[in-house]
């Protein structure tokens, strides 16, 4: 996996080691930050097709330097719930795991493990469609391991 690192953080060792289980063969992860004046305090996009990387492989990730931590962020899971409105209709919604970052580190692995899930699904030959869940799963799961959160 090789890592295109234009931010302040250090996180290359942290990114390798938390997928070291996993194939990376031909993996390339951007970091970079926010357009001036974004809202977003990070997104991510794992790239099945891009220019330059036509086999896919490209995980590009974008943090806010302007981020003020700690900082919580919704995570989707499997759980849902139903509730009925003031004439009777029932809706039915996602539970979201809200989880708290202290450091910017941390919200940079919590989305990068987002997009390996995306990246693990590409290389296994899984479709891309209706894959946010799993890969918020994915994502807490593998954090909850290495004792992030």
């Amino acid at each position: 996996m090789r890592i295109r690192n234009s931010t302040k953080y250090s996180v290359a060792a942290t990114l390798k080691h938390a997928v070291s289980d996993y194939p990376m063969e031909g993996l390339t992860v951007e970091l970079k930050y926010c357009p001036k004046g974004s809202g977003r305090y990070i997104s991510g996009t794992y790239y099945r097709l891009t220019k330059g990387y036509e086999d896919g492989k490209l995980i590009r990730l974008r943090v806010n330097p302007a981020n003020k931590y700690p900082l919580e962020v919704s995570f989707k899971t499997s759980e849902y719930y139903k509730k009925r409105d003031t004439r009777g209709r029932e809706t039915t919604y996602q539970k979201l795991r809200k989880v708290r970052f202290d450091r910017a580190e941390d919200l940079i692995l919590a989305i990068f493990l987002h997009e390996f899930s995306h990246y693990i699904d590409h290389i296994e030959g899984r479709n891309g469609r209706y894959k946010q869940t799993k890969a918020d799963k994915f994502a807490i799961g593998m954090l909850e391991r290495l004792q992030v959160i």
